[in-house]
């Protein structure tokens, strides 16, 4: 508000300041002596009838000088219209005074008054909106939205929306439960089959073996341009070994990538791995990239924002084995009864991130059982498990031997520091 009626304040002023310029060099007339000039001019005409009295004769001579006394008494008369010279103050008062008067109200019959306390406000609020708390109104929004759906169900596009925002959250067990409310029509939708397959791979710690790779297939049987189906596809592919299977689909997915962006970077990284498992060279029988991409690179690449992980190499092509971490895995008394038969599962991950660093898998155990996590475990040769100073340790019983979590699952948490040992207890259960 105040740089606004400052702005204000200085146009008038110079507004102003131009119209008085002229007035302020105004003279007074006031001063001027009439009869000092009649008497002078009377001086004048006598001089020149003086001059001409002999030729004029005597006669006509006092003719004239009777003339010029009758002028000379006329000119003494006041001159009825005649008025005293003005001055320029009211003029000047009158300006400084109805200008800013007059701007003022003509802002408030055609202008915004009410944008003036306003302003402060709009600034608070966009300083807001880009503050970190902006998150918690985009989580009101989708709170609404999830409270909406509850009351009106029969909305698949509005439970697509929902799957999608949570999504974007983070939130994505919440993402796959909205997905699978969307109904019939989640069949017929290339965009939603990819995203619930995606949102189920991330519950999977971004494993998209199982529902997600069947989902995934599904997709591309409507679109096989769907770049988010090509990946969890050909992903899948490739985690099962199967490198023929997998290739097409990479580099379908490849050329269907902005070049330059990180996913072009990831599908790079993987079907160089998944060429040097097949024996192929990087340039060999590989398919230009239509949106102007390279060839495939060597070079390791984080995962997209899709949370994809990084195929993991042959056993033989992996690094020695450095600085493993011991895990004693037990279960509570409470739960023993319910481990026979399952598979078991140790992840390690860096705290806080959802991708893991390296993982096992036990089938047919027998709690306690030492486990070993080394580098030749891990899941991407670009991040070895040896990588990160300390590591979550998670170990998990699942009942249908699948790498994603399921209801029912049997788990156990810990935190260790590189290379030491750690007690894992399974004591929770997933609801």
């Amino acid at each position: 508000m105040t740089p606004f009626l400052l702005s204000a304040a200085l146009l008038t002023a110079a507004v102003l300041s131009i119209l008085l310029l002229p007035l302020s060099g105004r003279r007074s007339r006031a001063g001027v002596d009439r009869a000092a000039v009649n008497a002078r001019l009377l001086r004048e005409d006598l001089a020149a009838l003086d001059l001409e009295r002999a030729s004029l004769g005597e006669e006509r001579y006092a003719q004239a000088r009777e003339e010029l006394a009758r002028r000379v008494l006329a000119d003494a008369a006041p001159m009825p219209g005649a008025r005293a010279a003005t001055s320029a103050l009211p003029t000047v008062a009158a300006l400084l005074l109805g200008l800013p008067i007059c701007g003022g109200l003509l802002y408030v019959l055609m202008g915004t008054p009410a944008a003036l306390p306003a302003h402060a406000s709009i600034a608070a609020t966009a300083k807001q909106a880009a503050a970190p708390t902006a998150p918690t109104q985009v989580q009101k929004m989708v709170d609404s939205l999830a409270a909406k759906l509850q009351a009106q169900p029969d909305d698949p596009a509005g439970w697509a929306m929902l799957g999608r925002s949570y999504a974007v959250l983070g939130e994505f067990g919440k993402a796959a439960a909205a997905y699978a409310r969307v109904g019939p029509q989640l069949q017929r939708h290339a965009r939603w089959l990819a995203e619930y397959a995606d949102a189920l791979a991330m519950t999977a710690n971004g494993s998209p073996l199982g529902k997600p790779e069947r989902l995934a297939a599904r997709a591309l049987a409507i679109n096989p341009d769907n770049l988010l189906a090509l990946m969890l596809a050909g992903y899948a592919h490739a985690l099962r070994g199967d490198n023929r299977g997998a290739l097409p689909l990479l580099e379908h997915a490849s050329r269907e990538v902005v070049a330059g962006s990180e996913d072009a970077a990831f599908l790079d990284h993987v079907i160089a791995q998944v060429r040097r498992r097949m024996g192929l060279s990087a340039a060999e029988g590989a398919t230009p990239r239509a949106a102007g991409g390279g060839a495939a690179s060597d070079t390791p690449a984080a995962p997209t924002g899709q949370s994809l992980a990084v195929v993991a190499p042959k056993a033989g092509a992996r690094q020695a084995p450095r600085a493993p971490v011991q895990v004693q895995v037990s279960i509570a008394p409470s739960l023993r009864a319910q481990a026979p038969g399952r598979t078991l599962f140790v992840i390690a991950r860096v705290p806080g991130q959802r991708m893991p660093l390296a993982a096992v898998k036990r089938v047919g155990v027998t709690l306690p059982l030492r486990v070993s996590l080394s580098d030749a475990d891990s899941m991407s040769p670009s991040q070895p498990l040896s990588s990160a100073s300390r590591v979550q340790i998670e170990a998990r019983l699942s009942a249908t031997g699948d790498a994603m979590p399921a209801s029912g699952d049997l788990y156990g948490t810990a935190s260790v520091a590189r290379g030491g040992s750690v007690d894992v207890l399974i004591d929770q259960r997933r609801p």
